[in-house]
């Protein structure tokens, strides 16, 4: 009799074992289905066009079951970048621990583009969407390369002094080969091997015994005296109008007004990024009340479209006259690069609207930001036309990303006023 009890005691705990574990299930399958789901839309719509309703018909589960487990579209974006980002550096760290020291670099390059490859969805959430995700998925985004390249770096320190490996900024690197990559995933080009390929044989031109490295980290070099191709641009809004009736025209007011807003919606920018700024905080930092902003801009997408465009002219403009300044291609380079970080370091907040919000404020902007690394190319394919050893057709793509990233990391850590200061290490990248 008590046998029988105990045995029935054990199989009602193994029912109830079994029922609990049927739930787990379900829950952990209902959660990786919002995961996926997020994904999927957001590399369809795009991080703004992506919401909970368009992600719980993907999952094929109720609004109440996507608030048991996230508490905004934002929380469950933040969920599937975690998850991707963690997948993708296990997978890196092992691509990177199985290959010889001395190829640390080129076995995470690898690595990026096996992966991507593999899963070109994944890679486009993490190298294009989260970009637009604000100043969290940013910092994931950061994060990610930053461990990266940790891995690399741990690995690339056992090998010999002697060996050559690739003198150059492993960070900058990364952030350029996601860069690199965006542009062709959004386009849907999957076949990458050549790519791929032609990538590794533009990071081993760099390389060096690794003991006599000299530009693997991105230290400010010395202040350099400042050169004589400046922006029209002033780097501050025109003060106020005093109160009462100024003695301006009023198309003049109009545009005292316009330059307020636009460099509002920079300040704006560099404070809370584009997904949380507010026509309310643009205002209020403007000095103008909201009847002003419409009159001059349809909505906020159309404010943050004007200061990036302008940032955009500019920039080119001040690259473009320095550069055709000098006769020699390699003076050519140095001087558009130094008149392009000076002005980026003497209008930070114009600087965070091109390198930092491009993806949030939406095609337009993100059409703006190729642009400029086209233009770059422009400037750069003179000196490969007489070369002797022709470097891959990928080089100037890559090389445009990865300059393109030392501006971006130096926006983002509120530092553009170093930028003239990491010249000669964009210079050494082109030549």
């Amino acid at each position: 009799m008590g046998a029988r009890k105990a045995c029935h005691r054990s199989t009602r705990q193994d029912t109830v074992n079994i029922m609990s574990i049927s739930r787990k299930d379900r829950k952990d399958t209902q959660r990786q289905r919002l995961l996926e789901g997020m994904l999927l839309t957001t590399v369809r719509r795009g991080y703004a066009g992506a919401n909970v309703a368009h992600v719980i018909a993907h999952a094929g589960v109720s609004r109440p079951t996507f608030y048991k487990y996230f508490a905004d579209k934002d929380d469950c974006f933040m969920a599937v970048h975690r998850d991707l980002s963690e997948q993708l550096l296990g997978y890196v760290r092992d691509a990177v621990r199985s290959a010889p020291a001395e190829q640390a670099v080129q076995a995470a390059v690898r690595a990026l583009f096996a992966q991507t490859q593999a899963s070109p969805e994944r890679a486009r959430f993490l190298v294009n969407e989260t970009l637009a995700g604000g100043h969290r998925a940013l910092d994931r985004r950061d994060w990610l390369i930053g461990e990266i390249e940790q891995v690399v770096e741990q690995t690339r320190v056992q090998a010999s002094p002697l060996a050559p490996t690739p003198d150059l900024p492993v960070e900058a690197l990364l952030g350029g080969i996601c860069g690199l990559l965006a542009p062709r995933l959004r386009r849907n080009e999957y076949n990458l091997a050549t790519v791929a390929g032609e990538v590794r044989s533009w990071i081993d031109s760099y390389n060096r015994p690794t003991a006599e490295h000299r530009w693997r980290t991105l230290d400010p070099g010395p202040v350099l005296p400042p050169t004589r191709h400046v922006s029209e641009l002033a780097p501050r809004p025109p003060a106020a109008l005093p109160r009462g009736r100024p003695s301006l025209s009023s198309a003049e007011i109009a545009r005292h007004q316009r330059e307020r807003i636009v460099y509002a919606t920079c300040e704006v920018a560099a404070e809370k990024g584009y997904a949380a700024a507010t026509i309310a905080n643009i205002t209020a930092a403007a000095g103008v009340d909201r009847r002003v902003f419409y009159s001059h801009f349809r909505d906020k997408q159309d404010a943050f479209l004007a200061a990036h465009e302008l940032g955009f002219q500019q920039a080119m403009t001040v690259c473009a006259s320095a550069f055709f300044s000098c006769e020699l291609w390699p003076e050519r380079i140095w001087e558009g690069l130094h008149a392009g970080t000076q002005f980026n370091a003497t209008h930070p907040v114009v600087a965070h609207i091109g390198y930092v919000e491009a993806n949030a404020v939406g095609s337009p902007a993100i059409q703006r930001a190729d642009d400029s690394r086209a233009a770059f190319k422009i400037f750069a394919q003179e000196g490969y036309r007489h070369t002797s050893n022709p470097l891959p057709p990928v080089t100037l793509d890559a090389l445009s990303a990865t300059i393109f990233e030392i501006g971006y990391r130096q926006a983002r850590e509120r530092k553009a006023e170093l930028l003239p200061r990491l010249t000669p290490h964009a210079t050494y990248l082109v030549l």
